[in-house]
């Protein structure tokens, strides 16, 4: 497991390195204190009716450990896999420990792609083992270090394919050279000082309309409206476009969220008026769990803060049901609503009030998705506010979200939408919106 101790450090902004140990007892401790605030304080446990979630495979893998002590690395694996096992995208590493020492930093030269379980090259040739660790367990090792909704590597997925330069290169400790395989081939690699990392490019067209990162512009004819994350100053943006588009009576747009870790929940819903015909609701869950139990003194005033937010500023919303107290949101959609054709483009960082959208389009339209899945659950995530816990001996601060937001009552489906139309990551810069287009030209 120590080849993969730096990767853990890229992957959560502020946690560095370190060579320190932590005794297997105390390790053991604070996985069990995290099981208890799981099991009894999450809301991903909000239905006392279902089967709950756990950390107890982590915590049974710690047991068979047969050394007293453990790498600070090695428990950290660890706690990313149960971060990952509890299925929630809110639920993170918020603060770590730093490393006393810089390393020098090198990079691997070239992007991998993660894809169907497997490395590849820029030539899209697979990549069996680097440095002499298999692909497979380099791969088994990525995937579980973002948590998503409904427990799935959408996230992980995702981090890897647009940081792989400095992901890989952290993996091995930042080595002067690789020794990748490739089938019967094997090639000796020298690291790089500097890396250009891949990020998804802002249109080069010019915009119609623009709010921040927010564009509305028109690609090979077709209207794209590009949302990278929900701002409360959305409302004008949105109105503007929807004009745009029934003043030149446009009957097939692009709604791209690709890279929409979410944010305002009022913009959400601003931008999902404008295109459904029918109303639509969602309802915030304070469960009947022992969250206060479990979180530090940060974590329980902010939940205070945020009890009185949901309690006494929207009272009248709020009623008791078997789960807990529900506050529920109704909405109705614009008058003179878009009514033409509609594709949504997602992909592994479309998390949170992104997936509101994807969830709500999912219901109330025929919108056809093309991407990958997204990060965050159809059927709502965990969230409305988001204080901390601390684990008593490593002292790792866990953002720990605690009420259960539900879009969709009907259904048990907490991943992330798998769209109609999937497209792996490729070296290609935007393979996700080509093929939307020609899928777009193609029914025309």
């Amino acid at each position: 497991m120590k080849q993969v101790v730096l990767l853990v450090c890229f992957l959560v902004p502020g946690v560095e390195f370190y060579a320190q140990k932590i005794a297997k007892n105390s390790a053991y401790e604070d996985l069990v204190f995290l099981n208890h605030a799981v099991t009894f304080g999450h809301p991903v446990n909000y239905n006392p009716e279902k089967k709950k979630v756990t950390l107890d495979q982590v915590i049974a893998k710690l047991q068979n450990i047969e050394s007293d002590s453990l790498d600070f690395a090695e428990f950290r694996l660890l706690l990313n896999e149960a971060i990952f096992n509890v299925g929630c995208v809110h639920t993170r590493i918020s603060k770590g420990i730093e490393r006393a020492t810089a390393l020098e930093t090198l990079y691997f030269p070239s992007r991998i792609i993660l894809q169907s379980g497997k490395l590849f090259d820029t030539l899209n040739v697979e990549i069996t083992s680097i440095n002499g660790i298999s692909s497979e367990q380099i791969v088994r090792d990525v995937e579980h270090f973002y948590a998503s909704d409904g427990i799935t590597n959408a996230l992980s997925a995702e981090v890897f394919n647009k940081n792989s330069y400095s992901l890989i290169s952290g993996y091995f400790n930042f080595p002067r050279e690789y020794i990748v395989k490739t089938g019967n081939q094997t090639s000796v690699i020298q690291a790089t000082q500097t890396f250009t990392e891949t990020r998804e490019s802002r249109p080069k067209e010019n915009p119609i309309f623009q709010n921040k990162n927010n564009l509305f512009y028109f690609k090979e004819g077709i209207p794209v409206l590009k949302v990278s994350s929900f701002d409360k100053t959305d409302g004008s943006f949105f109105r503007k476009s929807f004009k745009y588009i029934q003043e030149n009576n446009l009957q097939t747009i692009i709604i791209d969220l690709r890279g929409n870790l979410g944010g305002n929940r009022k913009s959400a819903v601003s931008l999902t008026k404008h295109l459904v015909s029918n109303p639509f609701t969602y309802s915030i869950l304070q469960p009947g769990l022992y969250t206060k139990k479990y979180l530090n003194g940060k974590g329980k005033f902010y939940l205070l803060l945020s009890k009185l937010k949901y309690n006494v500023g929207n009272i009248f919303k709020g009623k008791r049901t078997r789960l807990g107290k529900e506050f529920v949101y109704r909405f109705k959609p614009n008058q003179e609503g878009y009514k033409g054709k509609l594709y949504i483009l997602t992909d592994g960082y479309t998390a949170s009030a992104a997936t509101m959208v994807t969830s709500w389009l999912k219901q109330h339209t025929k919108a056809t998705f093309i991407g990958q899945q997204s990060a965050g659950g159809y059927n709502g995530n965990n969230g409305g506010s988001f204080p901390t816990i601390t684990l008593p001996n490593s002292k790792y601060e866990i953002t720990f979200p605690v009420y259960r937001i539900v879009l969709d009552k009907n259904s048990d489906h907490n991943a992330g939408i798998i769209p109609d139309i999937i497209t792996e990551s490729t070296n290609h810069p935007d393979n996700v919106l080509t093929t939307a287009l020609h899928v777009i030209k193609s029914k025309k």
